[in-house]
């Protein structure tokens, strides 16, 4: 009776140990395989809502600035165009003061607009109705079957949200080109660049990416031609101004 309580009882010892054993190695397989499925997702969810972020940044910057965003007397204003006795033009370049408060309106609109976007002020759902708002930052809701690579499964699943955050500054500047337009003419173009960073934050992890967007903004018809010596095109970059993401 002593040696079979005795078995007994190694018998339940060792039972004890191998069920903590297969415990200890469920929870370290289960971690493994979260892991690994976490870096398998991750960058799919990224590429998801860094188009979704390209997207949605376009759409908020056509929305605020337009093709006849400046007229011809503003663009005399800001452009300083030499020309010869020929009537060839030589270089152009900017009026300083007056560029910089072109971009001054251009980055106070968008820093607007990116302010209202994130508080809830403007309806995120104008934009796409994938969005949605959280405190200080747009919520993308993706369904996980996105992330799965697989076109039969990709509107399956419960949604993950991904934090998109507008931090930094915005930095902008003025580009002209100016090119030969027909018989004695030249067609001048004004654009403005654009470049700002995004903060995606996914459930597993975050990321800051640099977006650049480059929009005609003007244009308008000289008398003059470009010189053959500049290949037919005059270009001219002012410099950056930034301003604070608020």
């Amino acid at each position: 009776m002593k040696i079979f309580n005795g078995l007994k009882k190694y018998n339940n010892k060792f039972l004890s140990k191998i069920i903590l054993i297969t415990l200890i190695l469920i929870i370290f397989l289960t971690i493994f395989l979260f892991v690994k499925f976490n870096q398998s997702i991750t960058p799919n969810l990224e590429n998801i809502a860094l188009s979704e972020i390209k997207r949605l940044t376009y759409n908020i910057i056509n929305s605020n600035i337009s093709y006849d965003l400046l007229n011809t007397d503003e663009l005399n204003k800001i452009l300083i165009i030499n020309k010869n006795n020929n009537d060839e033009i030589l270089y152009v370049d900017f009026n300083l003061k007056n560029a910089y408060q072109v971009l001054d309106n251009i980055t106070n609109t968008l820093n607007e607009s990116l302010k209202k976007i994130a508080d809830g002020t403007i309806n995120i759902a104008y934009y796409d109705y994938t969005l949605s708002h959280n405190t200080n930052s747009v919520v993308l809701s993706i369904p996980f079957g996105s992330s799965l690579n697989n076109s039969y499964l990709a509107n399956l699943g419960p949604k993950i949200p991904i934090k998109i955050n507008f931090i930094g500054s915005i930095l902008t500047n003025l580009e002209t080109k100016i090119t030969n337009y027909g018989l004695n003419n030249a067609l001048v173009e004004i654009y403005v660049n654009l470049k700002f960073d995004n903060e995606i934050l996914t459930p597993f992890k975050s990321k800051t990416i640099a977006l650049e967007y480059n929009t005609i903004i003007a244009s308008m018809m000289i008398e003059g031609e470009v010189p053959n010596f500049y290949d037919g095109i005059i270009a001219k970059n002012s410099d950056i101004y930034t301003k604070k993401i608020e």
